[in-house]
């Protein structure tokens, strides 16, 4: 009978030994994460050798927009996406019922501003001037609150996400147009001003530091790394953002992306 409990103890502990070593095995199988970018790839890139000494293996898939780099994971396609801020996040879940979670350490804080050909000056907006703003609603509101800051526009209150419809008062009765704010840039010269993250400006070939006013809230916006709920508190993912954040980035950003990028661990 002692025996028997003996051999009982150690099937249970043979059992759970097991167990453990195939969680450890789990993660060590993580091995390729598979991740997401919008646009191009570049940015990945100056990181690779901050993520090959840090034991990241990373295969990229580029998306030419901001919509399919969220579907692609929600779908399981990819690990792990990097593009986006949290306030545009929580506007693509509540829209298409995702469980999608932005990691900590964010990367990136993005200059947000007002582009124009015609004017240097907010005061050089002419009545009935015509503002195109970005058709998501998180950027969307950021613009329209760019305006507000400015003494442009008032916008009801309480209302966090405003559109166009949200204005309460529009003094100078400006029109808007809405686009994707990946092609805002190639709308300048039709409107009398954009209001657009400066980041899209510079992937325009376009300077992103000569801007008529810009937004003081970057850091609400700042870009991270967007995870399905159930890795979020994954070590490969957390890692990842860790790894990036390296000198070679922060170059980057400073130099290729003009500063209008700027690094949440400077």
């Amino acid at each position: 009978m002692k025996m028997k409990k003996v051999l009982i103890l150690l099937a249970t502990m043979v059992l759970a030994l097991a167990l453990l070593a195939s969680c450890g095995k789990k993660e060590e199988e993580k091995g390729v994460i598979k991740l997401g970018v919008r646009d191009s790839q570049d940015q990945v890139d100056v990181c690779m050798d901050a993520l090959e000494k840090a034991g990241y293996k990373v295969e990229v898939t580029v998306f030419d927009d901001s919509i399919q780099p969220n579907v692609a994971l929600a779908e399981g396609s990819i690990d792990i996406n990097w593009y986006q801020h949290e306030p545009y996040l929580n506007a693509y879940n509540a829209d298409n019922g995702t469980k999608l979670v932005m990691i900590e350490p964010k990367t990136a804080a993005p200059l947000f501003a007002m582009y124009s050909t015609k004017i240097k000056d907010v005061k050089e907006l002419k009545d009935g001037a015509t503002i195109a703003i970005c058709a998501d609603a998180s950027n969307k509101a950021r613009g329209l609150h760019l305006l507000e800051s400015q003494g442009l526009i008032k916008i009801k209150d309480g209302v966090e996400t405003p559109t166009q419809y949200d204005i309460a008062e529009n003094p100078h009765n400006f029109k808007f147009i809405e686009a994707d704010m990946q092609v805002l840039p190639q709308s300048l010269p039709d409107v009398d001003c954009i209001l657009c993250a400066a980041a899209h400006m510079v992937n325009a070939g376009l300077d992103g530091t000569k801007y008529v006013c810009a937004s003081d809230d970057a850091e609400e916006y700042a870009v991270g790394f967007v995870v399905r709920e159930e890795d979020k508190d994954a070590s490969w993912a957390t890692g990842l953002a860790k790894a990036v954040q390296c000198d070679a980035l922060a170059e980057y950003y400073a130099t290729v992306k003009q500063g209008v990028m700027v690094p949440m661990w400077k």
